[in-house]
């Protein structure tokens, strides 16, 4: 066949799409279950959100543009959807697993994350953990950046207030 057939043209796309989603896939997972873990406290659940967000995105995959950007606007969103039907008293499937075995100064931190609002947990975890600017924040969430400010300040003001010896 010649390098110009249609069905060896496609099929090598479609190879080279499934080899750069699996590149997508191992730079991205582990990051972005960490970030929905510190939204939500429970790895499984975590885990789960990221895995539906790369399930959403595979048939898509070609026509995106920023697939990490879809993907964490996915976990965010997932992670949002989640804390809502938990908040309505949407109960899961299967009984969340508490984790016991922490280190001290995680357990404190989570503590401390754990009585924030949803919003300023996520804005603290996309600001500092993700690395994410003010608008990127923004954008994300739905929000305007003087309402991610102003979560930010409370939830520091907070947190400075719990973890302060």
């Amino acid at each position: 066949m010649a390098d110009d057939d249609p069905v060896t043209s496609g099929e090598a796309a479609a190879v080279l799409a499934l080899a750069s989603f699996e590149e997508t896939y191992r730079a991205c997972y582990g990051r972005l279950t960490r970030v929905a873990h510190l939204i939500l406290g429970s790895n499984e659940v975590a885990e789960e959100i990221v895995q539906d967000a790369f399930v959403a995105l595979y048939p898509r995959f070609a026509s995106v543009q920023s697939p990490e950007a879809y993907l964490r606007r996915t976990v965010v969103n997932g992670c949002r959807a989640w804390i809502r039907r938990k908040q309505t008293g949407y109960r899961l499937a299967r009984p969340e697993v508490a984790i016991t075995a922490r280190a001290p100064e995680l357990d404190e931190t989570w503590a401390a994350l754990d009585r924030l609002t949803p919003g300023q947990r996520t804005a603290v975890v996309l600001r500092y953990y993700g690395d994410l600017s003010l608008a990127e924040i923004a954008e994300l969430t739905g929000t305007r950046v003087g309402t991610v400010k102003s979560q930010l300040h409370r939830a520091l003001a907070q947190l400075k207030e719990v973890l302060a010896p």
